[in-house]
């Protein structure tokens, strides 16, 4: 499956849409740092007295948690808990778009405390709840951009703002948080692509290595590190770019209704296509390591030549029964753009949801 080149914001990627038809998949999604069974609690170092303390992690395991992307806006976090008849704890943010390193090491996010609509830290650390944030980190801002990044990480040059990164989390209350660290690399479009040779594989894992030693290293860190495909976009082996076992905690796969030619079988060729959700279970379950499903949702057959499905409960039942099935940390429904309209204008998508993820049938 071919998808669109990833956009770093809603608004550019909503004035791309129209571009999609001549692709064979979706816009990979990616939002703008301006613009997630049982519960496993957190242990490790005394946080300092001026840090905030972190709720335990509702993500862990097979915890199997409810998230949901909404746009970076809690209001629309609000509105899809009224549609799904369900609360949800635990959402996804990006920062993943920052210009510079003064805004990669801050997230937008610690700072919009101005807007109930965008002020993430005042929901995930209100008192009373026991919320989870999963965050969506690019590898660098965008002024890093075209330079010799790959050597530069892997020597360790950017491991100073991975530090400062950690302690501003830990001490904002964030320090339980998983870290989606340069999700799909994989797409040629990304800039943090992985590359296609030995080399380039082998300089980008000790880049990953070197940022999670780094966020680790501060005390009250607790994060959980999320290694993120695309799936089937570059498929190339994932044993040859993986970061290894005690720097991954977390195997993570974006996969979307799309791709597939109108009357294939849909979600057999989405399940079994190269670097798809059965190889990313199988290679998840060889290293011991739960997966996630960080962007899933419907997309529209009027694009990519038809090749999205729509309004499609049998793709959602498919995810459901995937997520049943094996060790997964969390899943999370892209409500935003195509995925969000189509949940919503389709009942019996939206009712197959219900039933496997939200409050049940209405």
């Amino acid at each position: 499956m071919r998808r669109a080149k990833s956009l770093k914001s809603p608004l550019s990627r909503a004035s791309a849409i129209a571009a999609l038809v001549l692709t064979l998949g979706i816009a990979s999604t990616s939002a703008a740092s301006s613009v997630g069974a049982g519960h496993r609690r957190v242990t490790g170092p005394a946080k300092a007295a001026s840090h905030r303390a972190a709720a335990p992690s509702l993500i862990g395991g097979d915890s199997k948690t409810d998230c949901v992307y909404s746009a970076n806006r809690i209001d629309v976090l609000h509105r899809f808990e009224q549609m799904v008849s369900k609360n949800i704890d635990c959402a996804l943010v990006f920062n993943n778009a920052s210009p510079n390193w003064a805004g990669w090491d801050d997230p937008w996010f610690l700072r919009e405390q101005g807007s109930p609509a965008s002020n993430w830290l005042a929901w995930a650390t209100a008192p009373g709840t026991d919320r989870q944030l999963v965050i969506t980190q690019g590898m660098f801002p965008s002024d890093v951009n075209g330079t010799n990044w790959l050597q530069a990480g892997a020597g360790g040059a950017y491991d100073r703002y991975a530090r400062t990164l950690a302690r501003k989390l830990v001490a904002a209350g964030l320090g339980n948080s998983v870290i989606r660290l340069g999700h799909e690399a994989n797409d040629s479009g990304s800039p943090w692509f992985v590359g296609t040779t030995p080399e380039s594989w082998r300089l980008w894992d000790q880049y990953w290595r070197q940022t999670v030693v780094a966020m680790r290293s501060v005390p009250g860190a607790h994060f959980l590190f999320d290694w993120c495909i695309n799936a089937y976009w570059e498929p190339i082996a994932l044993a040859d770019w993986y970061p290894g076992n005690s720097f991954v905690n977390i195997i993570g796969v974006d996969a979307y209704d799309s791709g597939v030619p109108v009357g294939a079988d849909r979600w057999s060729k989405i399940y079994t296509q190269p670097d798809g959700i059965d190889d990313v279970l199988r290679f998840a379950a060889a290293h011991g390591k739960p997966v996630s499903f960080p962007e899933w949702g419907l997309w529209t057959s009027g694009s990519a030549g038809g090749f999205g499905g729509g309004g499609d409960p049998a793709y959602i039942d498919g995810m459901a029964g995937v997520v049943k099935s094996n060790a997964v940390a969390y899943q999370s429904y892209f409500d935003s753009l195509a995925s969000a309209t189509l949940l919503a204008d389709s009942p019996p998508s939206l009712a197959a949801y219900r039933e496997s993820f939200g409050g049940g049938e209405q």
